[in-house]
């Protein structure tokens, strides 16, 4: 296996650690042009990559018979990759895959909280269009978009940790109507920092679909999907992306497919939907990698005593020091938040950690009288 070496701008000082990574790039194959569609998906792969170590990526270079040429990549980052090699390839469907890996030394001014696990809640999907579910009779795709999503995110996320709530109805989330009351309500009842929102917007198939006793071509059924990310305590979306692919639909008209199927989810088009929800969880992960770890106050123990909502499961431990932040929302007209942080100036030092949750001190008592629930703590 040949191993191609990257290197973007400076190299970091020796004391730097670097990260393994893996990143997986797809492109969908166009008028059998597998070869473009292997340049793409190398791209795509490279570009996540290259995100993970702190990376502005304005364009990606062409790929030649597996050289990745430089002088057409457009990069702004101090960070570095280094032993970039193609653990795996090949063609799944109508898409192209490139799976890469390589030791990233993240930029540090830009991605100190990369070696800390935010916690992202999945929100169930949306299915916009109920109607085009008919063929097929898949009105179940929705959960099983979020169970796939849910799956797949557990095996790859490394800077969040996932979680998945049980007693949300379906279509609770709406995207587009920005409800940020009930954004922070959810995250504060689950604990999370982060919430990923789908919207599936298209399932229709782009011809009309009749029984036949023999099929000789298949339509062409579409998945166009919108992915949100919102910062729950800063109330803010940080990622809004739409991805819009297709593949055969492969079954008879009349035949009914559960979305939870093996049959489904083998099928070509199961493979485009699966292969698509992958992207959006890695470009998230990406995304999340110079996000800050940030978490709250949810008792008060004592005058400089406070639990918060951030444990082992964030990288926290015993004797690490946090920044107090105090914090207030005014609700404006249409319940846009208006948000005020002030910096207490204190550090609190951990005292005790769980899994989920820590015990805080402060290192000054003088200065924290005013820390209430909902106030945050802050690791850069």
């Amino acid at each position: 296996m040949k191993i191609l070496i990257l290197m973007i701008g400076m190299l970091l000082c020796s004391t730097s650690q670097a990260v393994w990574y893996e990143a997986k790039g797809q492109a969908i194959i166009v008028n059998d042009q597998v070869e473009q569609a292997r340049s793409n998906a190398m791209q795509e792969a490279v570009k996540q990559l290259l995100l993970y170590a702190g990376a502005s990526v304005t364009s990606i270079s062409q790929v030649n018979g597996g050289q990745l040429t430089l002088d057409q990549l457009e990069v702004v980052s101090k960070g570095t990759l280094h032993n970039l090699t193609v653990l795996d390839e090949g063609q799944q469907g109508q898409q192209f895959y490139v799976i890469l890996q390589a030791d990233v030394f993240p930029e540090a001014s830009q991605c100190k909280a990369s070696g800390y696990s935010k916690n992202l809640l999945l929100l169930p999907p949306y299915l916009k269009q109920q109607h085009q579910a008919r063929v097929g009779q898949l009105q179940e795709l929705s959960p099983a978009v979020e169970q796939r999503a849910y799956d797949i995110a557990r095996q790859i996320g490394k800077q969040f940790n996932i979680k998945h709530p049980p007693k949300l109805p379906l279509n609770y989330y709406k995207p587009g109507e920005h409800n940020f009351k009930g954004i922070k309500d959810v995250a504060d009842r689950y604990g999370a920092q982060y919430l990923l929102g789908l919207e599936i917007e298209n399932i229709s198939l782009d011809r009309v679909y009749k029984p036949k006793v023999i099929n000789f071509s298949y339509p062409q059924r579409y998945f166009v999907i919108n992915a949100r990310v919102y910062n729950a305590i800063d109330l803010e979306e940080i990622y809004n992306k739409r991805f819009s692919v297709n593949a055969p639909w492969q079954f008879d008209a009349r035949e009914i497919i559960s979305p939870y199927s093996a049959e489904f989810w083998l099928s070509s088009y199961g493979q485009t939907v699966n292969n698509t929800l992958h992207q959006i969880l890695v470009e998230v992960d990406a995304l999340l990698a110079c996000q800050p770890l940030q978490g709250s106050v949810v008792k008060v123990l004592g005058p400089d005593r406070w639990q918060i909502n951030l444990g082992a499961a964030n990288q926290l431990n015993r004797g690490m020091l946090l920044t107090l932040i105090q914090q207030n929302y005014h609700w404006g007209e249409w319940d846009i938040p208006r948000q005020e942080q002030s910096l207490t100036g204190s550090q609190v030092r951990i005292e005790q950690v769980y899994q989920n949750s820590a015990i805080v001190v402060a290192l000054d008592p003088s200065m924290t009288a005013n820390i209430q629930l909902g106030d945050l703590v802050s690791k850069q």
